[in-house]
């Protein structure tokens, strides 16, 4: 099966992208930092017979326009809650990656009657109050950041609309793509070359103010209450060599979840829905028809 083509839906927030195939109960599966709905192709590829499978562009990401407010954390959230209302999806299973599934743990709070199973990937809490206290502090710093740098780049953005075709097409030639993907997989050398210029080409495309907006969910402490109030049974899946969030993180977060499991997989860094596709999908898949 080949990736869906994206579908347009006007939110009370704004317009929303998404893709969506498959059929049987619903599985909404949430982007991470710089990517689009195009990284979850696996799902769709492996998971579309058994599940209505629906990938999220969030606001300012892939082919979605960014919001007219900050796109920090309770707005991303309050755009995905709005889609699952207007495409009236109930009893879902809910998946996200790295900042996506920050998304996700804050869906599954807001409405724990809608969400059955949760899917955490390369995700995790602070390893140690020291770490907490660090992490906050710079969350503070990126809300300020967001604040100040937020008109300048909006006019940045205008310019980054006009040439992002040109922009994309650059991205794509070697070696570029395995350069940017060097910094988050752990070989770029086991990742086949499409998935490295999809995801060089989503990292592009992103809209400038709602990147650094995006960022300031590191050390968002509205993460850790999430943490403490999901309700759903939890699957918690990481690379050992994830420089980002590293298993430890991981670990912190299993221990705070009281009804989740955690997978680690060996050399895999911070994209498994591209390094280890194979494994990856097949314990989501488990894990929901567990």
């Amino acid at each position: 099966m080949s990736l869906p083509a994206p579908r347009s839906i006007h939110l009370p927030s704004g317009r929303l992208a998404y893709r969506r195939a498959g059929v049987g109960p619903p599985l909404v599966l949430i982007h991470g930092w710089g990517g689009s709905s195009r990284h979850w192709l696996g799902a769709f590829v492996t998971l579309s017979d058994e599940y209505d499978v629906i990938a999220i562009d969030l606001p300012g990401f892939g082919a979605s326009p960014p919001p007219a407010i900050p796109a920090r954390l309770r707005t991303l959230t309050a755009a995905t809650l709005e889609l699952i209302e207007a495409l009236e999806l109930s009893d879902i299973a809910l998946g996200g990656h790295s900042l996506g599934a920050a998304v996700a743990m804050l869906v599954a709070t807001a409405r724990p009657d809608l969400v059955n199973r949760l899917i955490l990937t390369s995700f995790g809490l602070p390893r140690s109050p020291a770490e907490a206290e660090l992490m906050s502090c710079l969350h503070v710093q990126l809300i300020l950041n967001s604040m100040l740098w937020a008109p300048w780049l909006d006019l940045w953005g205008i310019w980054q609309a006009a040439v992002r075709p040109v922009a994309q097409a650059v991205s794509v030639i070697p070696p570029v793509p395995h350069v940017l993907a060097g910094q988050v997989v752990h070989d770029v050398r086991e990742v086949p070359y499409p998935a490295l210029a999809v995801g060089a080409a989503d990292l592009v495309a992103m809209h400038v103010r709602v990147g650094l907006e995006a960022a300031t969910t590191t050390g968002d402490p509205t993460v850790i209450g999430a943490s403490r109030a999901v309700a759903a049974p939890t699957l918690i899946i990481s690379g050992r060599e994830d420089r980002i969030f590293p298993p430890d993180s991981a670990r912190a977060l299993a221990s705070a979840l009281p009804r989740s499991g955690l997978v680690l997989f060996d050399r895999c860094g911070h994209v498994p829905m591209a390094e280890i596709p194979g494994p990856f999908y097949g314990t989501l898949g488990a894990f929901l028809r567990a």
